[in-house]
């Protein structure tokens, strides 16, 4: 039986950034449950799907990898111009935009970048065994495998 090496520091930087963003996201469902079922279940299915990208993070899928790198950055960049809206509007304080500055847009572009370091993609196994080249492609839907942009080599 093959073991897997150690996850780099790459790995665990995104793995506690996410439980952070997804522990934030959590509690405003809380604290958001008070006043609107709307915004108590969209809150709650982010943390969900953070917690999801946690799991395949910690397992090493690839397909968690693809979705970790490019989704944590898509919503952080969307929940930064919300949170910009949001305090030109007048509708947030303060103390709420730096929570939500702090705790989940920040983390969430930190996990994006830190899955992007070479470290993390080797951990996912996304350098072609052949020519070296990096990839973020996969064979197939759920980026069992993946395909070398170069060489066009699947592993």
């Amino acid at each position: 039986m093959e073991t897997r090496p150690k996850a780099p520091a790459s790995i665990h930087t995104a793995n506690l950034l996410l439980l952070l963003a997804a522990s934030v996201q959590a509690g405003a469902a809380l604290i958001l449950s008070a006043s609107n079922a709307a915004g108590f279940a969209q809150w709650l299915f982010a943390a969900v799907v953070m917690g999801l990208l946690l799991w395949g993070i910690f397992r090493g899928y690839r397909l968690a990898w693809l979705w970790g790198r490019y989704l944590t950055l898509v919503l952080s960049a969307v929940m930064l111009a919300t949170v910009a809206l949001g305090l030109s509007l007048g509708r947030l304080r303060a103390l709420q935009a730096a929570v939500m500055l702090g705790g989940i847009v920040f983390p969430m572009a930190a996990v994006g970048i830190a899955l992007g370091r070479p470290s993390a993609r080797r951990w996912f196994d996304l350098y072609c065994p052949k020519c070296g080249t990096p990839t973020s492609r996969g064979k197939d839907f759920l980026f069992r495998q993946a395909r070398c942009p170069k060489c066009g080599a699947v592993w």
